[in-house]
C-alpha cells in the first residue's frame, strides 16, 4: 500500500498594524532614492521589489520604527539598507571619525547600526551594503568574533558610516574605546529570534542602552517569528512602530492535505489524477 499526500499550498500573506503606515511601492522608480543608489539597484539587477521591500522601505523612508517578521531569503537585507543609504548619500554624513590627541587613535561614531546573529549573516550585510554604496563616499565596516580583531579595527579607523557586528565583538571594541553608539540614527537588529535563541539577550539590552533612547533614533527589528520574547523587546526597543508580517501563517491554515490509500498499481493514476486538481 503506498501513502499519496498531495499538499496545497496558498498564496503568501501580508500584515500591517499601526497608525498612518505608508503605502506600499510598486516599483523602486517610486521612490526617490537618489541617482548613486538608483544606479547600484539596477548594477544589482534588481527590478522589481519582493513584499518584504514593496512594504517595509516606505515604512523606513517615512522615519517609522518597524517590527518586520519575514523569512530569511526574502529580500529583507535590500529593505533596511535602502533607505539607511539614501539617506546618508543624500545628507553628505561624515564618516564617523572623532580624532583623538595625538598619543590616541580615532573614535568611530557610525550612523548606523546592524547587529546579527552570527559571522556568516554580519558578513552578507556588509557585502549587500557594499554592493549598495558603490560609487559613494559611505563606508559598511564589518566586526565579529572568532577572529583577530586589530584588522576590525584599522577598517574601523578608516571610517564608517554603517556598522555591522556581532553583539559579544561590538561590546569588545566598545570596551576598548575604539566605537561610540551614543549618536547613531538608526539601530537595526537582524533575526532577532535566533538571538535570542542564541543568548544575547543580555548583550543586546547592553548594547541598545548605549544607543539614543527609543524616539531619537530610528530602530528596526527583523525576525523570522514573533514570540512573546521578540513582543516585549519590541514594546521595549521601539517606539511608535509599525508591525509588518511577510509569509503565511500556521501549517494547519496554510495546508491542504489529502490522504488516500491506493494500491502498488494505482499509484500512478491517483498521483496524475490529484494534481490535476
Amino acid at each position: 500500500m503506498i501513502l499519496v499526500l498531495i499538499l496545497i499550498m496558498k498564496k503568501i500573506l501580508i500584515e500591517t498594524k499601526g497608525d498612518n503606515i505608508p503605502l506600499p511601492l510598486n516599483s523602486f522608480d517610486d521612490l526617490d532614492l537618489g541617482p548613486v543608489l538608483k544606479n547600484n539597484i539596477k548594477l544589482c539587477t534588481f527590478t522589481t521589489p519582493t513584499p518584504v521591500q514593496r512594504n517595509a522601505i516606505p515604512i523606513v523612508l517615512g522615519g517609522r520604527d518597524l517590527m518586520a517578521c519575514a523569512q530569511t531569503g526574502s529580500g529583507k537585507t535590500a529593505a533596511f539598507l535602502f533607505p539607511m543609504i539614501s539617506d546618508m548619500v543624500k545628507n553628505m554624513i561624515p564618516d564617523g571619525r572623532q580624532i583623538g590627541s595625538r598619543f590616541k587613535h580615532s573614535k568611530i561614531f557610525p550612523h548606523a547600526l546592524i547587529l546579527a546573529p552570527t559571522r556568516e549573516l554580519a558578513i552578507q550585510i556588509h557585502q549587500e551594503a557594499r554592493k549598495f554604496t558603490y560609487r559613494s563616499h559611505i563606508r559598511s565596516v564589518v566586526v565579529y568574533g572568532g577572529t583577530d580583531s586589530k584588522s576590525q579595527i584599522n577598517e574601523l579607523e578608516r571610517g564608517c558610516h554603517i556598522l555591522v557586528a556581532t553583539p559579544g565583538r561590538l561590546i569588545d571594541i566598545i570596551e576598548r574605546g575604539k566605537v561610540d553608539i551614543s549618536a547613531i540614527k538608526y539601530l537595526c537588529i537582524d533575526e532577532a529570534d535566533r538571538m535570542l535563541d542564541m543568548g544575547f539577550e543580555y548583550q543586546i539590552r547592553e548594547i541598545v542602552g548605549q544607543c539614543p533612547a527609543a524616539g531619537a533614533r530610528q530602530t528596526l527589528m527583523f525576525s523570522a517569528t514573533f514570540p512573546k520574547a521578540i513582543q516585549r523587546l519590541a514594546e521595549e526597543f521601539l517606539s511608535n512602530y509599525v508591525f509588518l508580517k511577510i509569509g503565511r501563517t500556521s501549517a494547519t491554515e496554510s495546508i491542504t492535505q489529502r490522504i488516500k490509500w491506493v494500491e502498488d498499481s494505482d499509484k500512478k493514476m491517483h498521483y496524475w489524477s490529484y494534481s490535476q486538481q
